[in-house]
């Protein structure tokens, strides 16, 4: 009888360097060819995020399951795709043997970068050619035919320098820092804009609305935080944890848990340990704070 899993898929994440950091969040590479994932292991688990991404499907096919809290999908994806901001976690499933790649891109840098209205991209996952500028199609094209993933992310790092001059990112960047104390006011003094007209072009140049990105962000620094303490043999004091993520009370970040994962923190913390469909949770992500990005020359 064959086994469930033959050999563990290779999952590779690389940062950028210091000249695409304020665009680029990482890539990652995830191979699943000869691992023989059946059932559940075929499942790709994601949390809620304030990013946007284009994936390449290099071999295989995918399907996308949930999305935007909608769980009765049976969408196939394209060979190329590109998500928005998404505010609802949401899962995929390979069909059979997979190779993929992904770009990870702040979404205020992938407005600048590309052009697109993230608004029209928000809980989404869009045909990349569909979607994406004429310059940037010969981006798609070139990552296609990489032998590697470091051509694949060099070429990715080579656009940003060719396309990013101009791109005014300081002011999101000092937004994201801000997590939980992001407030309208603050960030329309940050912005040197009005309310109003901050309102109206946050979806589309940042992905979703202020209230929605700083719920994001608060969420994944609360989530990185715990898993380095996890990672490093120290218990997680869930009370304490709350007030240092800047949540009301514990009742609060299991709460936003819930809503960006579909678990609450111990529940994750269970499934990170045995699922194989949460590995993206299992990757080592850096805080923002450790290597601030710096404007490319």
């Amino acid at each position: 009888m064959r086994s469930p899993i033959s050999r563990p898929p290779i999952t590779r994440m690389s940062l950028p360097g210091a000249g695409a950091a304020p665009f680029l969040r990482a890539t990652i590479s995830r191979d699943a060819r000869g691992c023989g994932l059946t059932g559940p292991a075929l499942l790709n688990r994601f949390p809620a995020g304030a990013y946007c991404s284009i994936t390449w499907f290099l071999e295989g096919s995918v399907e996308l399951l949930s999305c935007g809290g909608d769980a009765g999908l049976r969408q196939p994806l394209a060979r190329c795709v590109v998500g928005g901001c998404q505010t609802a976690p949401f899962t995929s499933r390979n069909q059979g043997e997979v190779h993929a790649f992904f770009a990870m891109f702040y979404p205020d840098a992938f407005h600048a970068l590309f052009g697109v209205d993230l608004a029209r991209v928000q809980n989404r996952f869009a045909d990349a050619r569909e979607v994406l500028p004429a310059h940037a199609l010969g981006l798609v094209d070139a990552v296609f035919a990489a032998s590697s993933d470091d051509e694949r992310r060099r070429l990715i790092e080579d656009f940003i320098a060719q396309w990013a001059h101009g791109a005014a990112l300081p002011a999101w960047t000092r937004m994201r820092r801000l997590g939980g104390r992001l407030t309208l006011a603050l960030a329309s003094k940050v912005l040197g804009i009005g309310p109003r007209q901050l309102q109206r072009v946050a979806p589309r140049q940042a992905g979703a609305s202020l209230q929605t990105l700083a719920r994001l962000w608060r969420g994944e620094r609360s989530f990185l935080r715990a898993q380095r303490q996890y990672l490093a043999g120290h218990e997680v004091d869930m009370a304490d944890h709350a007030l240092v993520n800047e949540y009301a009370d514990q009742s609060h970040m299991v709460r936003d848990c819930k809503a960006q994962t579909g678990r609450t923190p111990l529940q994750l913390a269970r499934d990170v340990q045995s699922e194989e469909a949460d590995w993206i949770y299992r990757l080592e992500f850096s805080l923002d704070d450790d290597n601030p990005p710096t404007r490319p020359a």
